[in-house]
């Protein structure tokens, strides 16, 4: 996760260790978490969209399901985003969260500060102060190609930290329902 401060950029890995930590200062027990299943999951979803994504997907482990949230909240230039994950151009780069655009710079060997402003200019939608029009920015930090396409069908991508703090959250939800549904 990267989190921005006064002092600059942040870089979090988030690993197995922190979540279970997330979890815990929430009041979830780990293990519990581990015998939900997409369906617990799905129950406790509010929005109708984003439960159908849930039973379409089946993730089946919490950056699967973190990746199934962000779909839901991420806008693209697809008119059915329940089919997104089946164009090319997603299979080929797959961007659910503006970090992913950093990652997929990161492994183009970019420098951290360029990746930054490129996913930090992916989140904006725009350029300020040149001016510039999507393709153009991309174009000017010599973006690869696959990436570039990719980019352009974003039009609002969700940061990690949201999609993790939503995630949890709804964890703590689907727990709730299955322990009343077990008292009934």
């Amino acid at each position: 996760m990267i989190n921005s401060s006064n002092q600059g950029y942040l870089l979090l890995c988030i690993n197995a260790t922190w979540i279970n930590l997330m979890l815990k200062d929430k009041g979830i027990v780990p293990r519990d978490f581990r015998a939900l299943s997409y369906q617990d999951i799905a129950k406790a979803i509010p929005s109708d969209y984003t439960r159908a994504l849930f039973m379409t997907l089946k993730p089946k482990n919490f950056w699967q399901m973190c990746d199934t949230l962000a779909l839901s909240m991420a806008t693209y230039d697809e008119k059915d985003i329940r089919k997104i994950y089946r164009s090319k151009w997603f299979v080929k780069t797959p961007l659910f969260t503006r970090e992913d655009v950093f990652e997929h710079l990161m492994d183009a060997e970019f420098q951290q500060e360029d990746a930054i402003r490129i996913m930090e200019f992916v989140r904006r939608g725009k350029c300020k102060t040149l001016k510039l029009g999507r393709r153009e920015f991309l174009e000017l930090y010599n973006v690869p190609e696959d990436l570039e396409e990719a980019i352009l069908h974003c039009r609002v991508l969700p940061s990690r930290k949201e999609i993790v703090d939503i995630m949890i959250e709804i964890i703590g939800s689907a727990l709730a329902v299955k322990e009343s549904a077990e008292l009934e």
